[in-house]
């Protein structure tokens, strides 16, 4: 688009869009033009098949022993995918520096902030974030004669995401009866407000049914761990051997899968999925992909499992069960938009209308009937195919620049195969996992440049709404440009951006901020 192209452009939108501001602004904004479907709206081949826990990235790196693709051994020196897992691990813990360490926005100062904000999905919600379901809280007991811990009899006890629903049995054998709603409208009014209240900062229901049960996995994982003493004298049991790791050494023990079932786990069969969205920071995730973007991903898994917990105490106490879940148990984006809370995207991720893709997602089943939501639909799809942002802007070319189709293992993009790392058989674009992982593990820090640079990232004023509103124009491949121009996510080229001012200055913005 040329400089008379631009300006012609632009001034017709801005008397189109600004007549209809100065009419009625509420129906011009994009958050008010969503289309509600009766089905799921992305195409869903009939040989649709459920997807294997282990098959997840997170997993792979404590069974998967397959050589790894060259472009990570190339870009990122890796040779295995173990190895690529476990530092990952090790830096995520703060056992192990990145190779940025002590640059701005990876400082001592920026790791403590972002361990501190997963203290409570950590010491509460173990391993949650990789996916482990009704995930358990490894402690050592303190004798009450001395007050010193027990060094070598480790236990584990529940955590947030507990599935344990023994005080509903206990209940209702004592004669207590549940709370009955009025009907599943009412159930759902309650259940919303109550979510909402206790720390979501988005809510949908989505019911479980054939359509939904299709993004619960087929088969449950955990990795299997051994008893390690450690130098202090701890008893620990951990899924890799960790001074064999200290020698640059990667020895796993492999994962356990089980069929999946709610009834044998948690006790009830499912007839409702509470999907709960939780806002990221927009000033830190400008920063991306340092420390302090990091931090707000951090924070979003210490709420998920915060509220996922309050909220299952809630219908617990009402007299319905409930289970929990952060990364586990299913497929969280395809959840989200089965329970209306927005569109995929290029990059994988799920765009709301509110909050673009600055969401983080946890689930909670519970066999209380309530009224679901429907998918919508609000031009993300449309605009996905021709914006490419995420695409150009990943450090480790891991989101396709081709349209979104129905994938299917072994096609080949731009980005790479397509593994058993992938769910097929649904129309989507191909974003390769072990990419954006093994550039985690390399950058010292979760990356997130893809939610930075997308133009949906926009926080919540009158003419962000405005440029939601042109994704649904014969106007909105202007949008980038203009995203650009007004300089919003920081330079797109990652080499770039990775050194750039822009990235600085939103490090320094952050920390400046109060």
């Amino acid at each position: 688009m040329n400089r008379r192209e631009f300006l012609k452009v632009a001034g017709v939108t801005t008397a189109v869009t600004g007549a209809a501001l100065a009419t009625k602004p509420e129906k011009t904004f994009a958050v008010e033009l969503g289309k509600e479907h009766d089905q799921f709206p992305n195409k869903v081949s009939k040989d649709v098949n459920r997807f294997s826990q282990q098959n997840h990235v997170f997993f792979r790196a404590f069974w998967d022993k397959e050589p790894i693709d060259e472009f990570i051994s190339d870009r990122f020196g890796y040779n295995s995918f173990t190895e690529v897992g476990l530092i990952f691990v090790s830096q995520h813990e703060g056992i192990k520096e990145g190779r940025n360490a002590g640059k701005l926005g990876f400082r001592q100062v920026d790791k403590a902030l972002e361990l501190s904000s997963w203290s409570v999905n950590d010491h509460f919600a173990s391993n949650s974030q990789l996916g482990v379901r009704n995930s358990l809280i490894q402690t050592h007991p303190v004798n009450p004669e001395t007050g010193e811990k027990i060094k070598d009899m480790p236990v584990l006890v529940p955590g947030l995401f507990s599935w344990d629903n023994s005080k509903v049995d206990k209940k209702l054998g004592m004669a207590k009866t549940q709370y009955k709603f009025k009907d599943a409208k009412d159930s759902a009014q309650y259940v919303k407000k109550a979510a909402k209240h206790l720390g979501a900062d988005l809510v949908g229901i989505a019911p479980y049914n054939e359509s939904t049960n299709r993004w619960t996995y087929e088969e449950w994982a955990v990795p299997n761990v051994k008893p390690f003493t450690m130098a202090d004298g701890t008893v620990e049991y951990l899924p890799f051997d960790p001074f064999k790791f200290e020698k640059g050494e990667y020895e796993t023990f492999g994962v356990k899968t089980v069929k999946s079932d709610f009834k044998r786990e948690a006790g009830f069969e499912p007839k409702s999925v509470i999907v709960l969205a939780f806002e990221m920071d927009y000033d830190a995730m400008k920063s991306a992909p340092t420390l302090a973007s990091g931090s707000t991903v951090a924070l979003g898994y210490s709420r998920m499992a915060e509220t996922g917990h309050k909220l299952a105490e809630f219908l617990r106490n009402l007299g319905y069960k409930a289970a929990p879940c952060g990364n586990d148990t299913s497929l969280s984006v395809p959840l989200a938009i089965e329970a209306g809370l927005g569109e995929a995207s290029r990059m994988g991720l799920l765009v709301t209308e509110k909050y673009g893709p600055r969401v983080r997602l946890a689930k909670v089943y519970t066999d209380l009937e309530i009224q679901p939501d429907k998918p919508i639909t609000f031009g993300v799809k449309e605009f996905c195919n021709v914006c490419m942002k995420c695409a150009d802007a990943c450090p480790g070319k891991a989101i396709c620049h081709e349209p979104a189709q129905v994938i299917k293992e072994g096609m080949e993009f731009d980005t790479g195969k397509v593994t058993k790392s992938t769910m097929t058989g649904v129309e989507k674009w191909f974003v390769n996992g072990e990419r954006c992982l093994s550039f985690w593990s390399y950058n010292g820090a979760d990356c997130g440049t893809c939610i930075s640079v997308c133009p949906y990232n926009k926080i919540n004023e009158w003419h962000h709404d405005l440029s939601k509103l042109m994704t649904l124009t014969p106007f909105k491949p202007l949008l980038r440009t203009l995203d650009e121009t007004f300089g919003y996510g920081g330079p797109v080229e990652p080499e770039v951006r990775l050194e750039s001012k822009y990235l600085k200055d939103a490090v320094n913005d952050f920390w400046n901020k109060i």
